[in-house]
């Protein structure tokens, strides 16, 4: 049985049936691993052999741990692994953990078996996912020239799309798992925060910062996402097609800077909810446009929590230790004044309120990301390229972080290039349950 083939859950049935081993499952993710260093920042050969032993000790003697014992899992390098230097995708830090993220140890505790560490953006400050201390992971659909990844976790989500692991952790604070999701043809869960312990989790931006997963399935996300909670992974069901709402953004599907493709896959998605008879209203949400108001005026909240996190490190190590464009535009954001800050806590309460109001009970249905993968090479040579791409790939998924809102990417097709487009659903913030439930029932 191949990772390859297989979802997460698949896995663990097969493991209980005794149908394949956690051990052989293990040396082959071990060695696919190996073969793609741009991914793997660190591969964590004993560990991993380790855990898949006692693992399938535990399916001999008949006391796994839960569905997912025994299946392989990739951590973007942003998560405490205990004698491993957290790296958080540059060269600054170089102390091994003392113990365990929160998170990972809870996946130990339910059986799942750690491959690797993944790539990702320096400091994880970047939606495109490129890294110039390690290279930046590519799973280019087709045969064409390479395209970002998506960021910043990059290595998590090429780990999922090259089937190296069934499912891989992320971090997202502005769109770090849904916009590599969307570009890899896969689906990411990006919960409101607080919702997972973010202990032994090198931070970025505290307040929006938040643990998830990628994975080629919506259950298996869930499935993780439970484990990480340390609760027990059970299936959920769907609502009843006449019990769910959808909102459909016409605001972003107007948007001149929409690519004409991921607009005709959104409203492709729409119709095909309409046509298992769930609700869609087609209309404008204005807080959606306040928050892209808000942002443009006073900058992004997520840069000025980099800034107090990180400008005494980045002033303080020599700047040739830093990708330049991490670091340059952290240390933009002294610029701005504390006023601006001020506001946008200030505002971002009025807009949380003013989505409840606006959206109820309903969720709200948008593009992931208004294009697809741009194309690397010219980002890589390109300062204003990057700059202004990077910020055409955050632009929607940001609305959700700013908002705190719990947000699903799922996979709605592709171009007429090969490459995949990703929409969104997006609910309240701390419904995260009544989101899940509503997504079930969309897929």
């Amino acid at each position: 049985m191949s990772i390859q083939s297989s979802t997460a859950l698949q896995l663990g049935e097969a493991i209980a049936r005794g149908e394949v081993s956690p051990v052989e499952l293990a040396e082959q993710a071990l060695k696919q691993a190996d073969q793609y260093p741009a991914v793997y920042l660190k591969v964590l050969h004993d560990r991993a052999r380790r855990e898949a032993e006692q693992s399938a000790w535990r399916q001999a003697h008949g006391c796994r741990l839960g569905p997912l014992d025994g299946v392989p899992i990739a951590w973007k390098d942003l998560f405490d692994v205990a004698g491993e230097v957290t790296t958080a995708g540059g060269r600054v830090f170089s102390e091994p953990a003392s113990r365990d993220a929160d998170i990972v140890y809870r996946a130990g505790q339910a059986g799942l078996v750690s491959i690797g560490k993944t790539n990702l953006t320096e400091l994880a400050f970047s939606g495109l996912g490129m890294n110039p201390h390690y290279g930046t992971p590519d799973a280019t659909p087709g045969s064409g020239k390479p395209r970002v990844p998506g960021g910043s976790s990059s290595g998590s989500a090429v780990a999922v799309a090259k089937g190296l692991v069934p499912v891989a952790a992320g971090t997202d604070t502005a769109g770090s798992l849904r916009i590599p999701a969307a570009f890899n043809g896969l689906v990411s869960y990006r919960p409101t925060t607080g919702q997972h312990s973010t202990r032994g989790v090198v931070p970025l931006g505290r307040s929006l910062d938040t643990p998830g997963v990628i994975a080629r399935t919506l259950e298996d996300c869930l499935a993780v996402d439970d484990v990480f909670r340390s609760q027990v992974s059970e299936p959920r069901w769907p609502l009843a097609s006449d019990q769910v709402t959808v909102v459909l953004d016409e605001q972003a599907l107007d948007d001149d800077r929409l690519e004409e493709a991921v607009g005709l896959a959104t409203r492709q998605y729409a119709d095909q909810l309409e046509s298992r008879g769930i609700r869609v209203v087609r209309k404008a949400v204005p807080v959606v446009g306040q928050c892209h108001q808000l942002t443009a005026r006073f900058g992004w909240l997520g840069g000025f929590e980099a800034l107090a996190e990180y400008k005494e490190l980045l002033e303080r190590v020599p700047a040739d230790r830093f990708d330049p464009r991490v670091r340059d535009r952290i240390l933009a954001f002294e610029q701005r004044s504390a006023a601006d800050v001020v506001w946008l806590y200030r505002e971002r309460r009025v807009l949380q309120q003013a989505l409840e109001e606006q959206l109820g009970s309903a969720v709200l249905l948008s593009p992931t990301v208004a294009q697809t993968a741009p194309f690397l090479a010219p980002l890589l040579q390109d300062d204003e390229a990057y700059r202004a791409a990077n910020t055409a790939c955050l632009r929607l998924s940001m609305v959700a972080s700013l908002l705190d809102s719990p947000a699903i990417t799922m996979p709605a097709g592709v171009d007429s290039h090969g490459q995949h487009i990703g929409v969104q659903l997006m609910g309240l913030a701390g419904q995260d349950e009544h989101l899940k439930r509503v997504v079930l029932t969309c897929q």
